[in-house]
């Protein structure tokens, strides 16, 4: 049986969500789990990964994934974060593994909130990772692609998010630094900073406040260590202080 919201149910257990079963064929599988609700699809040969939004009625379980071997169920897995992270990505970011860009995008959206981690990977509404030149030829031009075939669910109705990062993150050593620049970012779409039309010093502060409880706080300092205003750099926004009288 299910044992929380990260429960694996195997072909061991037979019967699964709306009653499909470990051996169904994917014809009748269809019949129960409409392509309609599909929120990613992965194959790799005979192997198939199906993910479904809001699988149940309840809290803690918000996508499903289903397995399919040869055309028939296998096994499948409540809120498997890292397979919709490993399909995003393989569709949504220009970058690819073993970068440390990659690698910084994939560990935020690993360890943010469920809740806004599903904000930012619907594809109805998605955030395409693309890369930034500021040296060298590419500055002046430069194109990336992202192929969507025909098996892949709609995407892109409620608009897009673009988050441009740029090749000198690459200056990190570690990908710490690269994850809090990336958290920030996810921050502000989190919070709807550009449609609420906050893009102001206040905005910035509310996407550090965000990331820090999200759990960033050690990424956050080190990009601002690595990558923040430097002497002589114009004022950017600064972080407001609070002190505290002692007696």
């Amino acid at each position: 049986m299910l044992s929380g919201p990260f429960a694996f149910a195997s072909s061991t257990e037979n019967v699964g969500i709306h009653g499909v079963f470990a051996g169904m064929p994917e014809s009748d599988f269809f019949k129960t789990y409409s392509t309609d609700n599909l929120r990613d699809f992965r194959h790799d040969g005979v192997d198939e990964w199906f993910t479904f939004n809001e699988p149940i009625n309840d809290p803690f379980h918000e996508v499903v994934t289903f397995h399919f071997r040869d055309q028939k169920l296998d096994s499948w897995k409540l809120n498997d974060r890292a397979e919709v992270v490993k399909e995003y990505l393989g569709e949504f970011c220009f970058y690819q593994d073993p970068s440390l860009i990659y690698r910084a995008i994939k560990e935020v959206l690993t360890r943010m909130p469920y809740k806004d981690f599903l904000n930012v990977t619907d594809r109805q509404r998605p955030v395409l990772f693309t890369e930034f030149y500021n040296e060298g030829t590419a500055r002046f031009a430069s194109s990336s692609e992202f192929i969507v075939t025909k098996d892949d669910p709609p995407c892109c109705a409620e608009g897009f998010t673009i988050v441009k990062l740029g090749m000198s993150l690459g200056l990190a050593r570690t990908p710490g630094p690269i994850e809090g620049v990336v958290a920030h970012e996810l921050a502000h779409r989190v919070l709807d900073s550009i449609r609420k039309g906050h893009v102001n010093c206040d905005a910035e502060r509310a996407a550090n406040a965000l990331i820090i409880k999200w759990g960033f706080k050690k990424e956050f300092k080190e990009a601002s260590k690595l990558f923040g205003q430097k002497k002589g750099d114009p004022a950017p926004c600064q972080e407001t202080r609070h002190k505290t009288n002692t007696n």
